[in-house]
């Protein structure tokens, strides 16, 4: 009956951890998820995603060849520590929606040579 009663405690114990593990985790991702969504909401990005350590940006096709690449990598960049990447990726939309190709526009690095 005791043995059944401790290994009960440690099980909720166990979980009880892995839970308060999981939880930054979670908050990260809802964060991480926020952030995409603000920066869809933009008129001349068409989609966004985070992927290891870069921001990936597929600007609006009819917008994409006037864009200031250097202004739009500055701007997202002041956020670049918080969500986790060190480079931004500007892809051609046109590209990818003739083709299904990837192909990038323009990259700008986030951190400063040091």
């Amino acid at each position: 009956m005791i043995s059944h009663y401790i290994s009960t405690i440690i099980s909720g114990l166990v979980l009880v951890s892995a839970s308060l593990m999981a939880n930054p985790v979670l908050a990260e991702t809802k964060a991480q998820k926020a952030f995409l969504e603000r920066v869809k909401s933009v008129s001349t990005i068409d989609d966004a995603k985070l992927s290891e350590d870069a921001l990936v940006i597929w600007p609006s096709p009819d917008v994409q060849s006037g864009l200031d690449y250097e202004g739009m990598g500055q701007q997202l960049c002041l956020e670049y520590a918080v969500y986790g990447y060190l480079v931004i990726w500007f892809m051609d939309s046109s590209k990818y929606r003739r083709e299904k190709e990837m192909a990038m526009l323009q990259s700008y690095v986030c951190l400063d040579d040091a």
